[in-house]
């Protein structure tokens, strides 16, 4: 019945995904520009919340501004008899029958800090429901803990990460380690009851951790990728250590898997986990377990996963040996081993991950702009190589030109000189002859002169083409460089925080983190982090002046208030100069008192919002000079 109702599940789900998948492939609003890539709004995810198949991390970051909500379920059975693993006769019933189901559901988020580094964080919680119908729930380990992804180039296919997590046990014992009370000794005629684990492996680390205990895990996932973001075969590698409180001895701990992407919705996984001490005499005890996933990615920042690990190798777990104390009255304690049991053969388990990206508008207008400037920066190359082409044209006729018109005004002057050397000598002739020599000399001047002013048209054609071609060279690397300046303008605004927008667009902000002892003008130890973060978002912007105002309710007297406010207006400037003392020539203090209220003080919720610290700009115009 069990399996018929997770097979009837699995079908209702695979249906949903299926319906999805239409209406995204009918959607004709998608801007193939911008939402080219929208297969990679969700990522295959691992439980952590990070990228990856189910437990084996991928060494790539999920992107800045990305938020991922995922909550998970996996569902065994216990089939081993268990009772001979304890030698103390009242604990061979303890903890689940043979024939108990066992559900285990996880809830997480993640985020990604900036373009590197992901924070994430879950807990587990379970139901067992055993072969009598009882049924024991609680809650598992808290999981907190963060991954950085090294800067590689991205036509790179290796990748290389530094993962780690703290885990702190809420519970003694996950799922099927259910507490059970049972009578220790008497005191006073009282009996006490203490808890007792059951022991269980876990396919997860976090899954066995006693109340209060704190492990700390840290991992180096390696990826190496290979195809494109829609369709691609990836390699993963999880090596890495568990550091136990009070643990005799760390866990090497090891996870690698192959993630395939045969279309830009699916994905198949292929996983090996294994874990083992690193203390003698364990060998390899610990059993493997192989998992296969698949995975589908909808459009619309959701992702389903289905999954079935199957456990071999060693049945026992023998490094995960847990002590029970017990004081048998006679003042000496005394300690018995409590095996841990074996992993269950198989499990199934599911995984939804809804996921939001909060950075999606700000990368697709500068997806746009850079598209934008790198179009206009090929229209003016082209623009520019144009412009040398007419200008090498313009100057290699005016010397082909210049050329045929000497040429032409030579043959002419030949001409007249053989004429005149055919004439006779009389004085007729003589006279002709001295005319035709003048006309010989006439033409060589004239045609040297049509030479001399056409090599100069020549010249001072080149010279405006020149001329022409630097202006245009100049104007060219003027528009590249306002492109450039648009650019990281968009670039800066984007970085800047809420704050900051504020005091660049009003002119001013209230500093509602800073808190004061009522009558006193000390900063309160938690405000100082914030004045800091405020300091140093200051001192970016050096031509400012600003006023620390400083204000109170009408409870007292006004010279009284106005002497308190002048005071924690001068402690809120001093603390800004410890941390940037380049705000010294920037920044003055003046305390109001009660004397412009922003709210009603005869009510104590008015009073509070008048009791505030302001940066105010006395210098507005220079306002956009940052903010044009």
């Amino acid at each position: 019945m069990r399996i018929k109702n997770f097979l009837t599940a699995a079908f209702i789900c695979t249906t949903v995904l299926a319906v999805g998948q239409v209406f995204a492939d009918d959607d004709e609003d998608i801007d193939d520009d911008v939402g080219a890539n929208w297969i990679n709004n969700v990522q295959p995810m691992s439980y952590w919340g990070l990228r990856g198949l189910s437990q084996t991390v991928a060494a790539e970051p999920l992107g800045e501004g990305r938020f991922n909500i995922s909550a998970s379920w996996s569902y065994s059975e216990q089939n081993q008899d268990l009772s001979g693993f304890y030698t103390s006769e009242e604990r061979k019933d303890l903890g689940p029958k043979v024939g108990s189901s066992v559900s285990t559901f996880r809830l997480g988020a993640s985020w990604g800090l900036n373009a590197n580094t992901d924070l994430f964080a879950s807990v587990p919680f379970y139901m067992v429901k055993d072969r009598d119908g009882v049924n024991y729930t609680g809650t598992g380990a808290f999981i907190g803990g963060g991954q950085f992804t090294f800067p590689f180039p991205a036509e790179m296919a290796f990748r290389l990460a530094l993962h780690g997590h703290v885990i702190y046990g809420l519970r003694r014992d996950e799922h099927k380690n259910v507490l059970t009370s049972i009578p220790d000794y008497e005191v006073e005629g009282k009996f006490r009851e203490i808890d007792v684990p059951m022991g269980y492996a876990g396919y997860d680390f976090s899954e066995v951790r006693e109340d209060g205990r704190i492990t700390l895990v840290l991992k180096a996932p390696m990826s190496l990728v290979a195809g494109n973001l829609r369709r691609a075969v990836k390699l993963h590698v999880n090596p890495g250590v568990a550091l136990t409180q009070y643990a005799e001895s760390p866990l090497l701990l090891l996870a690698g898997g192959v993630e395939i992407d045969p279309t830009e919705f699916s994905t198949i996984g292929l996983e090996l986990n294994w874990r083992t001490p690193f203390d003698e005499g364990h060998g390899f005890n610990d059993p493997f377990w192989f998992t296969p996933t698949l995975a589908y990615r909808s459009p619309y920042y959701a992702k389903g996963l289905f999954g079935w690990s199957f456990v071999f190798g060693s049945d026992i777990r023998l490094s995960g040996e847990m002590e029970d104390r017990k004081d048998e009255g006679s003042g000496v304690m005394s300690t018995e081993k409590l095996p841990i049991r074996p992993l269950e053969k198989y499990r199934v388990f599911g995984d939804f991950v809804f996921s939001f990206d909060f950075m999606a508008s700000t990368r697709a207008e500068m997806a746009r702009q850079a598209k934008a400037n790198a179009a206009e920066k090929a229209r003016l190359k082209k623009l520019a190589a144009l412009s040398a082409a007419q200008r090498d044209s313009v100057a290699q006729k005016a010397r082909e030109d210049s050329l045929a018109l000497a040429a032409s005004l030579a043959a002419k002057a030949e001409k007249a000189r053989q004429d005149s050397i055919a004439l006779t000598m009389t004085a007729a002739e003589r006279e002709a002859q001295l005319k035709a020599e003048a006309e010989a000399r006439e033409a060589q001047l004239m045609a040297q002169s049509a030479a001399n002013e056409a090599q100069l048209k020549a010249q001072s054609a080149a010279t405006e083409a020149q001329l022409r071609s630097q202006a245009e060279q100049k104007r060219i690397a003027d528009s590249i460089a306002l492109a450039e300046v648009n650019k990281r303008l968009l670039e800066e605004k984007a970085k800047r925080s809420e704050a900051e927008q504020m005091l660049l667009s009003t002119g001013m902000i209230v500093l509602d983190a800073v808190y004061f002892q009522t009558g006193k003008t000390e900063i309160h130890p938690n405000s100082r982090p914030y004045l800091s973060i405020i300091a140093k978002m200051l001192a970016k912007y050096p031509k400012l002046r600003l006023e620390i105002g400083g204000h109170t309710d009408n409870t007292g007297s006004l010279q009284a208030n106005i002497n308190l406010s002048q005071r924690r207006a001068e402690a809120v400037f001093m603390f800004m100069h410890s941390v940037e003392p380049s705000l010294a020539q920037m920044l003055s203090a003046k305390g109001y008192g009660p004397t412009e209220p922003k709210a009603d003080n005869n009510t104590a919720a008015g009073r509070e919002a008048n009791r505030r610290v302001e940066l105010k700009v006395l210098n507005p115009e220079v306002l956009k000079e940052y903010n044009p």
